[in-house]
């Protein structure tokens, strides 16, 4: 008896089967997680701009945890994970000039990048140069925490 060989028809077919279950386990477990965070993020940022008529500004700082930042005319605000104000300041109290300044003068950082994020307990300004990320209190402008990149 003569042993029937499917050739490369067969070997085809099977290399599409296996590419097609690559790329659905793919998407299911490597972009599927990225795209529920993404929706997660935006009803956060929906929620928080509902309940805060005139908040404009939203962003969201990750280091201990996840923070967002928004403000209005005149005043700043920070929100936990729940979408619940940590704490307020008055916008007038900003002074970026004086953060950069200190983190230059004190810790010998240039500032590339500076924004308002939430630290351990205090929010702070995130300034980041010099190839490195440095956290300073909102209010006193001491190190809450840094490193390099």
């Amino acid at each position: 008896m003569k042993n029937k060989f499917y050739g490369k028809r067969l070997t085809a077919v099977l290399w599409i089967v296996l590419i097609l279950i690559i790329a659905i386990l793919w998407s299911l477990f490597i972009s599927g997680p990225s795209r529920v965070h993404e929706v997660t993020l935006q009803n956060d940022l929906d929620q928080i701009t509902e309940e805060n008529k005139g908040i404009t500004g939203l962003t969201v700082h990750q280091f201990d945890y996840t923070t967002y930042q928004g403000y209005t005319e005149t005043t700043l605000y920070w929100f936990d994970e729940n979408c619940e104000v940590i704490t307020t300041r008055e916008i007038a109290t900003l002074d970026y000039e004086a953060a950069k300044e200190k983190a230059s003068t004190d810790y010998g950082i240039e500032c590339d990048t500076i924004e308002l994020g939430y630290g351990y307990d205090n929010p702070v300004y995130e300034i980041r140069g010099s190839n490195k990320i440095i956290l300073l209190d909102y209010d006193t402008l001491e190190r809450v925490y840094q490193r390099e990149v």
